[in-house]
């Protein structure tokens, strides 16, 4: 059966003297059948099930074991067959990744039922012991967020998504995102259409921070609940002005860096550990001039516009 998967481009920010180098490595180095690997994150068991580690990065697979009730199976006939695991068996389902310890890059697979990179975050700060926030975020083209974050003039910003229980469940939303969630669900509001615009008299803008913070959120929330086949939020898009006036407009879902991976299922976990370990390595090292080139201009656009606000602050 032929199958495919989308790979996600992220970079892992970690409020805290740990870094996730020392994280995997640490984790690496516990046996392989042990389960000081695993991370109980809302009733499934999070683990790095293997990998290998060298200079340059961490090439693993992560698992989510699930213990929820496995259901039925049934054959062509319609004769249906309870699942039935013993009380410390879950159902399994792996996503391959890569992190680049020079650039803090995550390459990840995304499958619905694997780990996400909202559970991966946790894994993290739980297996490291970590105090602070870990952030993972994805990785746009720089027509994204960090030109959104220095237009002059954002006149519109339109969002549309579905409203699923589990919203509130994430961490780190801006408060604004939270209340809307929240009123949505309360009001058993199958969707949200949120469209904010600025006043119409010439330079008038949205609050460049607010907005910042309202996308950061809305894209965390694509990340977590979306896949293949559901798409949770279904629309972001910003518009407004930029340096020379022009009017400009970013899709900030259509334009996100991905890979796709295709790849056949087979019954044998070791076989699709080396098929979803080759796909990964193998999309890291296409993309990883590009993806280099656009975090180095981030991050020189944050210093431009951290230097700006320090100049202002001294005006």
């Amino acid at each position: 059966m032929q199958k495919s998967s989308k790979i996600d481009f992220y970079t892992v920010e970690i409020t805290d003297s740990k870094d996730l180098e020392t994280v995997l490595r640490n984790v690496h180095g516990i046996p392989a059948d042990s389960e000081k690997r695993n991370v109980e994150i809302n009733d499934d068991w999070i683990r790095l099930t293997r990998g290998k580690v060298n200079d340059a990065g961490y090439l693993g697979d992560m698992m989510r074991i699930s213990m929820a009730p496995a259901g039925f199976r049934a054959n062509l006939t319609g004769e249906i067959t309870a699942v039935n695991l013993d009380k410390n068996e879950g159902m399994a389902e792996c996503s391959a990744f890569y992190y680049d310890f020079e650039s803090g890059i995550l390459v990840l697979q995304r499958n619905s039922k694997a780990v996400s990179a909202k559970q991966m975050a946790s894994f993290i700060k739980q297996q490291g012991s970590i105090d602070g926030d870990v952030e993972i975020k994805p990785i746009l083209r720089p027509t994204d967020l960090m030109k959104m974050k220095i237009l002059p003039v954002i006149r519109k910003i339109h969002i549309s998504a579905e409203v699923i229980d589990v919203m509130p469940t994430l961490e780190s939303l801006d408060e604004n995102t939270m209340r809307v969630i929240q009123n949505a669900a309360q009001t058993e509001s199958p969707g949200i259409e949120i469209v904010m615009k600025s006043a119409r008299e010439k330079g008038a803008t949205l609050n460049q921070a607010v907005a910042a913070a309202t996308l950061e959120s809305w894209l965390r929330i694509h990340d977590d609940f979306s896949d293949d086949e559901n798409e949770i939020v279904k629309k972001i898009v910003v518009s407004g002005k930029d340096e020379s006036g022009t009017t400009v407009e970013f899709d900030m879902l259509k334009d996100r860096i991905f890979a796709v991976m295709n790849y056949q299922l087979e019954p044998d976990d070791s076989a699709m550990w080396v098929t979803r370990r080759d796909h990964i390595q193998k999309t890291w090292d296409l993309h990883k001039g590009e993806l280099k080139r656009i975090l180095g201009a981030q991050l020189e656009g944050e210093e431009a516009e951290s230097s700006e606000d320090g100049a202002d602050e001294a005006e």
